[in-house]
């Protein structure tokens, strides 16, 4: 471990003994990174015998339901709370969180720590431990454990576990390494079961998932020799399926899944006139570059940004951005 990041994760200690009252916050719409981060701070702070609300703005996918504490998430503010200490896990800026949240926080939280494993936009935090190396918040979650001489039990593992699954994309993607697989391998030994937890995170989808999918794939096109692959998802999908945003989770691994593909591009038409842009790459593309142009962020393999105006002009305007990029 480098000397600076023990230093951060010193820092870190030292404000979770000197305080008793925390909130833990993730970003919208939670991945199974962001999840198992929100559950894990939450498990080790009550392990130190603190007391802690957990918070997400949207609710979770149905396939994380089973994980410890899932059900004890608030999607709004507790506004008779009061907190001495704000942990935000998995976000690569402060409003990451959702606008509602991110001015609860500032109201009710005097000190706030952030723990995340992205390429920061806007760094935060009057502790900002940041981890780029790390596969996932999860991974950093499993070193703080090891620094407060914290065995995790089987509810920890299991929700890290899943954390560190997910975010390698069940150990596929390139962030998957020796340390990461000797972690896995002591979270098991503690109790997370691999045949449970995938069960659940991949084989428990709804014939509505299935239907959008159906949908979005009817979308599919290829781009530049087929070395980019884009698909789209406009609002009349959900409501033609019966289906909601949370069912779209991981979409874009069918699209990253082709042999020739460098890039794959999902966009989601959403809100307020904005389209919600995907990425994910192989190989030495870097997409985070992509996403930062338009405000965006995440890592070299995983990003995304937003952009103002219609499903198609950013579509077709993007797309040519990105031809551009890998030529």
């Amino acid at each position: 471990m480098s000397e600076q990041k023990a230093c951060k994760i010193r820092e870190l200690i030292s404000a979770i003994r000197k305080n008793e009252r925390f909130m833990v916050a993730t970003h919208v719409n939670p991945d199974g990174d962001a999840i198992g981060a929100v559950l894990g701070m939450k498990l080790i702070l009550e392990r130190l015998g603190k007391k802690v609300d957990i918070y997400a703005q949207d609710r979770f996918p149905p396939e994380f339901e089973f994980l410890p504490q899932a059900r004890t998430i608030h999607n709004k503010p507790l506004e008779s709370a009061e907190y001495e200490v704000a942990i935000l896990v998995d976000c690569g800026d402060f409003e990451r969180v959702g606008k509602e949240l991110s001015e609860f926080i500032s109201r009710v939280a005097p000190f706030v720590i952030n723990i995340d494993h992205h390429v920061p936009s806007k760094p935060f935090g009057d502790i900002d431990w940041v981890e780029t190396s790390a596969s996932s918040t999860c991974e950093m979650l499993y070193d703080l454990c090891m620094s407060l001489s914290l065995a995790p039990d089987a509810a920890l593992s299991s929700v890290l576990y899943t954390g560190i699954l997910t975010d390698t994309g069940s150990f596929r993607f390139s962030n998957t390494n020796r340390r990461v697989l000797e972690i896995v391998s002591v979270l098991v030994g503690m109790g997370a079961d691999p045949a449970h937890i995938a069960t659940h995170v991949y084989d428990s989808a709804t014939p509505e998932k299935l239907r959008l999918l159906a949908q979005v794939l009817g979308t599919v096109e290829f781009h530049a020799g087929s070395r980019i692959v884009t698909a789209e998802l406009n609002r009349s999908m959900f409501s033609d399926s019966a289906s909601s945003y949370m069912d779209s989770e991981g979409f874009i691994n069918h699209l990253r899944s082709v042999k020739s593909v460098d890039i794959a591009i999902l966009f989601r038409e959403i809100n307020n006139g904005l389209v919600h842009i995907s990425m994910r790459s192989k190989g030495d593309i870097n997409v985070a570059k992509l996403a930062q142009r338009h405000g965006g962020g995440g890592h070299r393999a995983a990003a995304a940004c937003r952009i103002p105006g219609s499903l198609h002009l950013v579509r077709s305007m993007f797309i040519g951005e990105v031809v551009r990029y890998i030529n």
